[in-house]
């Protein structure tokens, strides 16, 4: 019996180890996805419940997190993905994906499997501008180089998103923070190997050549551990993926392209960049301060040039502030003086405390725009500045 666990410890495919995953309810963790995409999303097959096991992982803001994984069979690495999704997410639910890993992952420089533990170590931060709170899942996807066959690997924790430990923001950074938001760009996971879940989208050309796959909407945090010798995936099985991504990734030359085209992969040419262009603009107004019974599954992230942004603005506030003057001017019913003797003029890209110090409000076009409430709990002192002095009642 010990030498049999033995074999099937060693052959084990990989689980994600930190942070702690959902408690496995499916035929066992280190599976893949099934082939037909009946138990996606995070291998809870149907009919069965997400199961803490312990306490949701801490992570915040701005700071370095750290994934790892234990199993042996690593399939040569490949390309892995880190994504959010609020709430329990189900096969409707949208995901953000906020740091891709193209090559060497889960474990790097890998020609086969492992002889023994998987030390690799791989970390990734919680960008600014995504809300803080308890209900959250993160999840960890991952295509391999090598295998007898395409596979869709994929493992979810729950965490719990805590402000940034910084003071307060820069205006430098405040207003990266909204540019990321404003721009969309969060993409949504990528999908294959599935069957028709994934609308017929493999990786099997790029597994075929043994080449870890670039994906077609990496995001912006992209890393390359093993460099750039990477097989330019063209198809997305995902229905809600971005038709023109908003940025590859590129940290030098483009990855391989296919010598081959078929419906997973169509020949790209090395030299042809892919579209920096981001999604169609959405000119609707989209709330994403909602509590997590009430926001609907599409609002997480707000679409680009949106009437809201979000940004992480102190330790203690993650709330909602407008957009830059570019979009819709706020109603007339909504805009409020700076203070007294201040004749209502305000410096563009500061924000503005209240009287009431429960409100505040940016300064757009030399007005202050649309007050939004402080965070529950809260309280502002009042006045104007680059930042907002905040307090707990």
């Amino acid at each position: 019996m010990a030498t049999i666990n033995a074999i099937m410890t060693y052959s084990a495919h990989v689980v994600l180890e930190s942070p702690k995953p959902y408690k496995f309810v499916s035929d066992g963790p280190t599976n893949p996805v099934s082939s037909t995409g009946s138990d996606f999303p995070c291998k809870i097959p149907p009919g069965q419940s997400y199961i803490i096991d312990g306490e949701p992982t801490p992570m915040a803001i701005g700071e370095d997190q750290t994934l790892t994984f234990s199993g042996h069979a690593v399939h040569g690495g490949g390309s892995c993905q880190i994504a959010l999704s609020r709430g329990l997410p189900d096969k409707d639910s949208p995901w953000m994906v906020i740091h891709s890993i193209e090559g060497g992952c889960p474990a790097r420089n890998q020609k086969g499997n492992l002889d023994g533990d998987n030390i690799d170590k791989y970390t990734f931060q919680i960008p600014e501008g995504i809300e803080t709170g308890t209900n959250w899942t993160m999840a960890w996807t991952w295509v391999s180089r090598i295998g007898g066959q395409p596979e869709y690997y994929m493992n979810c924790a729950p965490i719990t998103i805590l402000p940034s430990n910084k003071k307060r923001m820069s205006l430098p950074d405040r207003r990266d923070a909204l540019m990321a938001t404003r721009d969309n760009d969060y993409p949504e996971l990528f999908m294959a190997n599935m069957g028709d879940f994934a609308g017929g989208c493999t990786t099997s050309d790029a597994q075929r050549e043994q080449i870890s796959v670039a994906y077609p909407d990496p995001g912006k945090s992209v890393d390359r551990p093993e460099g750039d010798n990477l097989f330019k995936q063209v198809c997305d099985g995902n229905p809600r993926a971005r038709k023109a991504p908003a940025n590859n990734g590129d940290g030098g030359s483009s990855p391989k392209a296919s010598s081959s085209s078929s419906s997973s992969s169509a020949a790209v040419s090395s030299s042809a960049p892919m579209s920096s262009s981001s999604a169609p603009a959405n000119s609707s107004s989209t709330s994403v301060v909602e509590s997590a019974s009430s926001a609907p599954a599409a609002t997480m992230c707000p679409p680009p040039n949106s009437g809201t942004e979000v940004v992480t603005i102190m330790t203690t506030l993650t709330t909602m502030v407008p957009a830059p003057a570019s979009s819709a001017p706020a109603a007339e019913s909504s805009k409020v003086a700076v203070g007294p003797g201040s004749g209502g003029e305000c410096t563009d890209g500061q924000l503005t405390c209240l009287p009431d110090g429960m409100h505040f409000a940016i300064c757009t076009g030399g007005k202050l725009a649309a007050q939004q409430p402080v965070a529950p709990g809260h309280k502002c002192a009042p006045g104007s500045g680059v930042g907002l002095e905040i307090s707990r009642l």
